[in-house]
């Protein structure tokens, strides 16, 4: 029993960090369901439960699950010099973590898919706006969390150098956006069709494509923080070189999911059967091989 305890590392001050950070991290999940039923200015119990509103379902899951994927970066990194420091810390980027959620989906409903209201549709039921509003929260938390880990030190110029990289992820983000916009809307143009104007017809098959490529993305961007050195004393230049090696991979892992594409899907038609016959089944496995092809950016640099 002595050689059991002797290889666990927890102790009496561990205990308390850990005590701070669970209480700070269930407090901000809370908070979710109250802004939740704010944004959607209804019961959330009459919204789920009595209206059957799938799509707000999926969307206040996606919401769960990022606020979740941010929490795991905060308390992941290390522990402040004093119980003050360390709720201090995490309250900070508790705050922070809410509002990237907010900005996140502000700009991706006003900038990205500024034809359409995300917001409305998911009101209205439409459950492909909930899937890309649901993966768009993940998409953001996934990159945010790993500049949390980048990070070196719980620290407020950390918490600073998080904004910067959120602030520089929603750009790429943003491109990604653009660049699927452009390739479905000109193999579509003869048909007067639009990747927006299909996600407000309800295109889940669409939906899944375009969620899957942008969380495949996020993914395979956050190889970056394995690839560049966090210098305090050069934090410039080490920004910077984050913003290069995430671009880089950005075309990187675009460019492969296709040859995988080409691979796994010979002699299918994709644009058709998603775009045109609505194939969820072809949607899902695209949207897969975007995320599988970013998790190997994962394993390989991280």
């Amino acid at each position: 029993m002595e050689n059991l305890m002797q290889l666990i590392v927890l102790n009496e001050d561990a205990l308390v960090y850990y005590l701070i950070d669970f209480i700070i991290l269930m407090g901000f999940m809370a908070t979710l369901r109250f802004l939740a039923a704010s944004l959607a200015g209804v019961n959330l119990k009459d919204l789920l439960a009595q209206q059957d509103n799938f799509a707000a379902g999926i969307a206040l899951a996606g919401a769960i699950i990022a606020m979740a994927i941010l929490m795991m970066g905060v308390v992941a990194g290390e522990v402040g010099a004093t119980y003050v420091e360390e709720v201090t810390l995490m309250g900070g980027y508790g705050v922070l973590a809410i509002a990237f959620l907010g900005i996140t989906r502000k700009l991706f409903d006003k900038v990205g898919l500024h034809e359409i209201s995300i917001h409305d549709e998911i009101m209205a039921g439409n459950v492909s706006a909930g899937v890309v509003d649901a993966f768009n929260l993940i998409a953001t938390a996934i990159i945010v969390r790993g500049a949390m880990s980048w990070v070196d030190g719980a620290t407020f110029l950390g918490l600073a150098v998080v904004v910067g990289i959120f602030l520089l992820a929603q750009v790429i983000l943003m491109l990604a956006t653009l660049y699927r916009q452009a390739v479905f809307n000109r193999r579509h143009a003869e048909k007067g069709k639009s990747l927006q104007g299909e996600i407000k017809a309800g295109n889940i098959a669409l939906a899944l494509r375009f969620s899957g490529y942008r969380l495949g993305l996020a993914l395979a961007m956050t190889a970056a923080s394995g690839l560049v050195v966090y210098d305090e004393f050069a934090l410039e230049w080490s920004i910077m070189a984050w913003a290069v090696i995430a671009l880089l991979i950005f075309l990187l892992q675009t460019l492969l999911s296709i040859v995988l594409r080409f691979i796994l899907l010979p002699k299918v038609n994709v644009a058709e059967e998603v775009g045109e016959q609505k194939n969820v089944a072809i949607g899902a496995i695209e949207a897969a091989i975007y995320v599988g092809m970013g998790l190997v950016f994962v394993g390989l640099f991280n």
